[in-house]
């Protein structure tokens, strides 16, 4: 009955990986550190990796699975195929577990037994790991597919009913961003969902600057994303969040270009918050105007100091 019970409560882990060793064993740990938790059970999906991610994984007595699945959706699939338990979460490799993560979201899929998932905060933290003040989703926490369009919970902090993925036909591999968002809708319309005021995940922003405009840029769709599972009113307040969300990147990215005197970015990340939303760009115009100035006397000292 011991071994019943443990088995019908057991977690996996999945977590996608690409080229980043240096930040997997920290969520590997972070993960190995709760008492839900079994090394076997977590489940390392190296996407053609080429530094020692397998050696990382493996380091951990994990399950490591290799191969080419050209982005997170088809990783995240092949983990899940992997999988045999009940509960799954999926954890990103940059990101870490706080402790007790998935304890609530346990308790509550164990007692709403027709809910497809239960699911936390996620608190922001530094590239190096230090937390922020800034906690997400915002209360009240969604209980419906229109709700959780406009605030949705950081994949970390999911807790799933593997039966309800698979329902749901699990992650789109013709989507790179938001696919977890696109799942959880799936999700939504079928099953009942469990929002808990919990903070279980530490979420690593990237550095602003030229690289993460590119990682966002490159992800521009979704500010176009407009599901039919969802009223107007949600689509229509979602594509206008994410646009503002990747307006202030674009524009905090632009600033720490022109701090730094390289304009040529500081020009490339203005244009990218210009095209996501004109409204937005022309409203931050005093930032803009500042920015640019920034950059111009970064330049003039920067050159100075070659003369000198």
């Amino acid at each position: 009955m011991v071994v019943e019970e443990q088995q019908r409560r057991a977690i996996s882990v999945v977590i996608p990986t690409h080229n980043r060793a240096q930040w997997l064993a920290a969520a590997i740990k972070s993960t190995l550190k709760s008492p839900l938790i079994e090394p076997k059970n977590v489940i390392v999906v190296d996407d053609d990796s080429k530094d020692d991610t397998e050696e990382v994984a493996r380091s951990y007595g994990v399950t490591y699975l290799r191969g080419v699945f050209k982005g997170p959706s088809g990783a995240r699939n092949a983990g899940l195929a992997a999988t045999t338990s009940y509960y799954v979460n999926f954890l990103d490799d940059d990101d870490e577990w706080l402790p007790h993560n998935m304890e609530a979201q346990l308790a509550a899929l164990e007692n709403h037994p027709d809910a497809g998932f239960a699911f936390g905060l996620a608190r922001s933290a530094t590239e190096d790991m230090q937390p922020t003040r800034w906690t997400w989703p915002s209360l009240p926490l969604a209980t419906s597919p229109d709700a959780l369009h406009g605030g949705y919970p950081q994949i970390g902090a999911v807790l799933f009913r593997r039966d309800a993925i698979m329902e749901a036909g699990c992650f789109n591999p013709q989507i790179r961003y938001a696919e977890d968002g696109d799942l959880e809708l799936r999700i939504a319309a079928r099953h009942q969902i469990i929002g808990l005021n919990v903070i279980g995940v530490l979420y690593r922003d990237r550095r602003p600057g030229k690289a993460r405009a590119d990682y966002y840029w490159s992800n521009r769709a979704v500010t176009n994303w407009w599901p039919r599972s969802v009223g107007w009113r949600a689509r229509v307040w979602f594509i206008y969040w994410i646009r503002r969300l990747f307006f202030s990147r674009f524009l905090e990215d632009a600033a720490v270009s022109a701090e730094t005197g390289s304009m040529r970015d500081a020009f490339v990340c203005l244009g990218r918050a210009l095209w996501i939303s004109p409204a937005h760009f022309l409203w931050h115009m005093r930032e803009v105007t500042r920015t640019l100035l920034v950059g111009t006397m970064q330049v003039g000292r920067n050159r100075a100091r070659a003369l000198r």
